[in-house]
């Protein structure tokens, strides 16, 4: 099937060596990985836990207690947070500390620099 891309994006296109190069050009482990974290911040209890972890470190019975759900399904939203890269454990005797990353910690940075109710009009 050809495309029929407009004059003008084509003329763009084609000073970056055309459409297909820049097709092949995108860095697709890149974006895996970018979805991976953006699929890991799409949920409440997530953002609650990293925002809660940006002022404290916590045990697990402390984020259990902070999003109010059972301990099962507290550990899952760690493990997506850790394997996301956005939170770390440490082990201290019987407990374990959860605590973010530097990544984790700029992203909630980030996003305290905007208010949401000027991001989405």
């Amino acid at each position: 099937m050809k495309l029929e891309i407009p004059k003008e994006l084509k003329k763009e296109a084609e000073k970056k060596g055309g459409w297909e190069k820049l097709k092949e050009s995108l860095p697709e482990e890149d974006i895996k990985t970018i979805a991976k974290i953006m699929k890991a911040l799409a949920d409440e209890k997530r953002l609650s836990i990293l925002y809660a972890l940006y002022e404290q470190r916590m045990c697990v019975c402390m984020i259990v207690d902070l999003i109010k759900c059972p301990y099962s399904k507290c550990s899952y939203h760690i493990a997506r947070l850790k394997d996301a890269g956005l939170i770390k454990a440490v082990k201290r005797g019987n407990y374990i500390i959860y605590s973010l990353t530097k990544f984790g910690r700029s992203i909630v940075r980030h996003f305290n620099k905007y208010k949401p109710e000027e991001v989405i009009k």
